[in-house]
């Protein structure tokens, strides 16, 4: 990741929910062009569900005494440093506790390291379009993150090239939707976008991907 990437250390953030929704926004549009950053998030997707489980206490506690004990890899707290640096940048210290906490608490053998791989849902095509996705639902103890790898395939020899943006959403058992990610893509592209909401799984009833210009519905999942 360039270090002139005025987005660089937006990543871990985003991943926690610690952006305002104009920030959201923002950083979501640069998504859609920075593999780099793309991957950044993707990294961290995990993160949430692992430091739920430490209490803030215990976490702010250990920031607080001597440095940890030999047994823990060099190599893990020289990521997890740098994790909590970027943290730190945004004002989130608790985050920063949390991840100290869970790798002195061996919780995890990578701070990368996704909690659990849920399967990837193909999502139906609702709308004729050249886009693709499959999605992954996962619980959380604060909710459900919703993972999406969304391919735009390769323009044909005659049509032309466009850039769309589009959006994902959730809507619940009421039939209230709610916009999670939004994202620009180009024919021959792939991207994976993430969202969050406080709802669990059961309270979704589907998750769909719209064209955020008009909000027509192209691809939709039913749970």
């Amino acid at each position: 990741m360039s270090s002139m990437d005025p987005y660089a250390d937006w990543d871990a953030a985003y991943v926690f929910g610690a952006l305002s929704p104009r920030e959201r926004h923002t950083y979501e549009e640069h998504l859609g062009g920075c593999g780099a950053c793309a991957q950044a998030v993707a990294a961290l997707a995990g993160m949430p569900g692992i430091l739920s489980a430490v209490p803030a206490e215990r976490a702010l506690g250990l920031l607080r005494a001597d440095p940890p004990p030999a047994e823990v890899p060099a190599s893990l707290l020289s990521e997890l440093v740098d994790a909590s640096r970027r943290a730190r940048r945004r004002g989130r210290i608790r985050i920063a506790a949390l991840a100290v906490a869970a790798a002195v608490a061996g919780m995890m053998v990578s701070p990368f390291l996704p909690d659990r791989q849920e399967a990837a849902l193909p999502m139906v095509q609702t709308t004729p379009s050249p886009v693709t996705a499959e999605v992954r639902v996962i619980q959380e103890p604060w909710g459900t993150r919703v993972e999406l790898t969304c391919r735009y395939a390769m323009a044909g020899a005659k049509a032309p090239s466009k850039t769309f943006e589009y959006a994902l959403y959730v809507t619940d058992a009421l039939g209230n939707s709610t916009r999670l990610a939004t994202w620009m893509a180009s024919p021959d592209s792939t991207t994976m976008p993430v969202g969050t909401t406080g709802l669990t799984t059961k309270q979704i009833r589907s998750i769909d991907v719209r064209l955020a210009q008009n909000g027509r519905i192209l691809l939709d999942r039913r749970l």
